[in-house]
């Protein structure tokens, strides 16, 4: 749909270990169901790092008791609100809009491939960091591609891409720290996609912004209202 990647020379880097790239198994189109302790666990690693966990993905939206889980078949009905447990947090609010396209590597204009996922939504929807680092790159609405967008290097050295944004976070500029879970700027359609067509393109760099981009997808804590086509 996009074609908003800002292109770097490949300078292939090993993946941090902050960031496994591992797909568990999973088929491009699959759905990962987990334990909500698994869940649970992430969501108390993530309080205890002092990142900011948005509302829709609050433990006690989820149903998931502080104290543990009782036993497997209510740990199963937790779980519900996810469908997919992944390692790196969802990057915009589901709400009203989720439509995700699994369209990592379709090709682009002059032999190109899409390097990210493109997620659907209506103006305006949270993006969030989805992990404590640095805003490193910054695009506005004078870029044909990417339009109004974020460079997101995490302290661990992968780095995250968010374009089509409709504006910015007040209070961000390119050198800002963000924690996981701040809102950085919110869903539009400026750069490619086209008047109305807002959705937010993501993408990830295990190695750092030069690295090869890799699926988000399989990789993403995916909420069960949103749908993958």
């Amino acid at each position: 749909m996009c074609d908003a990647h800002l292109s770097f020379p490949p300078r292939p880097e090993p993946a941090p270990e902050s960031l496994p790239v591992h797909l568990h198994g999973t088929t491009r189109r699959g759905v990962l169901l987990g334990g909500a302790a698994v869940l649970a666990g992430g969501f108390v690693a993530l309080a205890g790092r002092g990142g900011r966990t948005p509302s829709w993905a609050h433990a006690d939206s989820l149903g998931i008791a502080a104290t543990g889980i009782a036993d497997s078949a209510s740990a199963s009905q937790r779980a519900d609100r996810l469908k997919q447990l992944g390692t790196i947090m969802f990057p915009m609010d589901p709400s009203p809009r989720c439509s995700i396209l699994d369209n990592f590597g379709d090709p682009r204009s002059g032999g190109r491939r899409h390097e990210g996922v493109d997620l659907l939504a209506t103006q305006g929807q949270p993006v969030y960091a989805v992990a404590d680092g640095v805003l490193t790159e910054q695009t506005d609405v004078s870029s044909p591609l990417a339009g109004n967008s974020w460079g997101l290097t995490a302290v661990g050295g992968a780095y995250y891409f968010f374009a089509h944004l409709s504006s910015f976070a007040p209070g961000l500029t390119k050198g800002s720290t963000v924690k996981r879970g701040d809102v950085i700027g919110f869903v539009g359609d400026t750069g490619n996609p086209g008047p109305g067509n807002y959705h937010l393109h993501f993408e990830v760099h295990p190695g750092g912004p030069r690295s090869p981009a890799v699926d988000p997808l399989p990789l993403l804590q995916i909420p069960r209202v949103c749908t993958v086509s």
